[in-house]
């Protein structure tokens, strides 16, 4: 059972190397090609078969048992954030204006360990059944998933489990979490501009003010989480944008609001988007600007397969004991990694990656996220461990 004492294996500080150059060269979704090079490298070296270009950036590497048995997928996503970092670290990224803020320099990281530890197995000659492993890009807002998956680079393949690591600071170095069905939230995008009649400042009885009922739609919109949606459901509307104007003196013609809306049950996403458009019309006729919201819908919500969540918290206690598994809620943060679950039977596994005894301090998307580096040694026991337990003996199968 893995306890603090040995969280760090023999394979530490190989995939520290691997993390901290990837974290020191991040890239933009779809424009992974120095990580995809990386990670090209790393098989080679490793005499892993692999495909290239895949959805664009995105590498599959397959390693086939020499003896039957199921085909599993093991997800890390590859791209980076626009994000200045701010952490004071020898290994601090090198591009400036991009940032591996959501730990996603750790997730390749463990992939390769985890396919580095079954090359060690001898699983071409040992394993049973084809792992399949992805390095997918674009997975903030790109929908990477789903790209690489219209390649067909699986169709034909009944994937008997798909399983994909993301470290949570929220919990500690030796916990994970696990929900039991939804996992992640739904995530659309929304904009809206308004359009008024622009002017001078000292005349705005001769205008109408785009920025004033702008801004009455921003704090009307969040009326729509507290007083139409039923209390006991989630939803989040955050507008994240609001550019307007070009000098203070200046009643501006136009103004644009930008966000995001994230829902875990489809009726709740309906309810609010016709909410959102009923208070853009409101705002239109009272303060007599065009107002037009376009939403663009973004991922699904990421469901876990119950009976598939429940066979992994068992493996994974035998590993990190009771006290270490948690059964978590949703969360609203989206993931792509929802096309892998819409297709087949998958598990969303929450790594613990704060340091123990420590109290949680930044968290993803911050400028100043961190974790605790042995987070890779424990993520490439657990997978390494979902993944051999799979594939002797399949989880939808009698053991």
């Amino acid at each position: 059972m893995l306890r603090e004492e040995n969280f760090v294996t023999a394979d530490h500080d190989w995939l520290v190397e691997v993390r901290r150059w990837l974290h020191q060269h991040p890239e933009p979704a779809y424009g992974e090609k120095e990580t995809a090079a990386k990670i090209a490298e790393i098989l080679e070296d490793l005499g892993v078969p692999f495909q290239s270009g895949v959805g664009g950036t995105g590498v599959v590497a397959r390693l086939k048992g020499g003896k039957p048995g199921p085909d599993l997928v093991l997800r890390a996503d590859m791209d980076a954030l626009p994000l200045e970092e701010a952490n004071d670290v020898p290994y601090r990224s090198r591009k400036p204006g991009w940032m591996h803020a959501c730990g996603h320099d750790a997730h390749v990281a463990i992939v390769l360990g985890v396919v580095r530890r079954l090359a060690g197995l001898d699983w071409i000659r040992q394993g049973r059944g084809t792992v399949h492993f992805f390095f997918q890009p674009a997975e903030e807002g790109g929908a990477g998933a789903r790209a690489m998956l219209e390649t067909g680079v699986l169709d034909g393949v009944t994937v008997d489990a798909a399983f994909a690591g993301h470290v949570h600071p929220e919990l500690p170095l030796g916990h994970v979490g696990i929900s039991p069905e939804v996992s992640n939230a739904a995530s659309d995008g929304f904009s809206i501009e308004v359009e008024g009649k622009g002017g001078h400042g000292a005349q705005p009885h001769l205008c109408s003010d785009p920025v004033v009922a702008a801004a009455h739609l921003v704090t009307l919109l969040q009326t729509v989480a507290s007083r139409n949606v039923p209390p006991l459901e989630s939803v989040v509307l955050t507008v994240g944008s609001f550019h307007a104007g070009t000098a203070s003196n200046i009643i501006p013609r136009t103004a644009r609001l930008e966000g995001t809306l994230r829902t875990l049950d489809p009726e709740v996403r309906e309810l609010a988007i016709r909410r959102m458009e009923q208070l853009a019309a409101g705002v239109e006729a009272a303060f007599q600007c065009a107002v037009r919201p376009e939403i663009s819908e973004g991922y699904p919500v990421l469901r876990n397969h119950p009976a598939l969540a429940s066979w992994a918290v068992e493996r994974l206690r035998e590993l990190l004991g009771d006290e270490g598994v948690h059964w978590g809620p949703p969360r609203m943060g989206a993931e792509d990694f929802a096309y892998f679950t819409r297709r087949f039977p998958g598990v969303m596994v929450r790594l613990g990656c704060r340091t123990p005894g420590t109290e949680y301090a930044h968290g993803l998307h911050s400028p100043f996220f961190d974790l605790d580096e042995r987070v890779l040694d424990t993520g490439v026991e657990l997978f390494t461990r979902l993944l051999t337990r799979c594939a002797e003996s399949p989880w939808n199968r009698p053991e």
